[in-house]
């Protein structure tokens, strides 16, 4: 039933972001009509259609900030391949898991994966709202841990450990008029001209770690700290950002894109302690970094390149303990578009 909530929230926003562009069509002053055409040039009313690879990312690390030691924890990431399309300012995509593809499963174990979201790179504003579900997490390379045996080295699956994040984010674009932050990303535009903009944002969040047993595996109980040691954990997140993000335009098809957005926010940190599970509550100040990288070649009648976006938050636990996560989600695409009006006259 909560998912099902969820699934009509994502629809009805999507709605009305719809709605709202169908009347703003009939408006002559309408933002869109307002961009520096030598800087920008728009295909919102073609037909953007593409073939898409994705792979996502989740990752969270537990720090003893006594001991120095630190544990990192992270889904079986996979592949997954899809089409993808867009048309006024809608679009939407399907993605499936290829068979034949992802077969580390016997090396990683399995990671369930359930995820909605509803965004868009407008002219003046960037919004992001978003609802992610993984369960099975793994031990890293980074931080490999000793088995049980301590005579080897290697990755610890937890199918217990569960993950969810729910979130939004409201980012400002100041230069819109000359700037488009859906030209490397979405695609619906072009920058012809290279150009950048300062961005001015705020976000929210709620992120939630639960498990059946201590977090922590056997073998590495004694370098982490008894009060550290927990079950489950989370963070309410609210939170200011400003940052800055530049297209340069080269060879007049190929863009560069760099994204830089830190913040600094007001965290609710809690855990329930393993061993006389107790809960522990502590608000403090801490920080977070959103960063996105594209990378491609954009003409009228087709496009393509890679993009990768990350965010990650740091929370500390009152000077004992900090709990980082972040999500990233690498993207390769190519599209062509299509002009239908053009298309529509030829028939008729």
């Amino acid at each position: 039933m909560y998912r099902k909530s969820l699934i009509i929230f994502f629809l009805a926003v999507s709605s009305c972001v719809f709605g709202g562009d169908i009347n703003r069509k009939r408006d002559t002053l309408h933002i869109y009509n307002k961009i520096d055409t030598t800087y920008i040039e728009s295909y919102r009313d073609w037909l953007n259609a593409k073939l898409i690879g994705v792979i996502r990312t989740n990752k969270f690390s537990i720090t003893d900030n006594i001991t120095q030691n630190k544990l990192e924890y992270s889904i079986n990431t996979n592949a997954n391949m899809g089409i993808g399309m867009s048309f006024k300012g809608i679009g939407f995509e399907f993605q499936y898991n290829p068979p034949g593809l992802n077969n580390d499963d016997y090396k990683f174990g399995a990671s369930k994966q359930i995820a909605f979201a509803t965004n868009a790179n407008g002219r003046r504003f960037i919004y992001d709202v978003f609802y992610r579900y993984n369960q099975g997490y793994h031990t890293t390379s980074t931080y490999k841990v000793p088995n049980d045996t301590g005579f080897t080295m290697e990755h610890i699956y937890r199918a217990d450990i569960k993950n969810t994040t729910l979130g939004a984010e409201l980012v400002y674009v100041f230069n819109n008029k000359r700037f488009s932050s859906s030209a490397p990303y979405n695609l619906t535009q072009k920058q012809k001209k290279s150009a950048g903009s300062l961005l001015l944002g705020t976000f929210c969040s709620l992120y939630a770690i639960d498990a059946d047993s201590l977090i922590f595996p056997d073998s590495l109980r004694y370098k982490f700290k008894e009060e550290v040691q927990f079950k489950t954990a989370g963070s309410i997140t609210w939170g200011i950002s400003c940052g800055y993000t530049y297209t340069l335009i080269f060879g007049k098809n190929w863009f560069v894109n760099i994204y830089t957005l830190p913040g600094l926010a007001v965290q609710q940190y809690y855990s329930t302690n393993a061993y006389d599970q107790k809960s522990h509550s502590n608000t403090a100040i801490g920080g977070a970094l959103q960063s996105r990288f594209s990378f491609g070649y954009n003409k009228k009648r087709y496009f393509i390149g890679i993009s990768w976006t990350n965010t990650q938050y740091f929370v500390n636990n009152n000077k004992m303990s900090s709990l980082n996560y972040k999500n990233g989600c690498f993207r390769f695409y190519y599209g062509h578009r299509f002009d239908l009006r053009k298309m529509l006259k030829k028939r008729l």
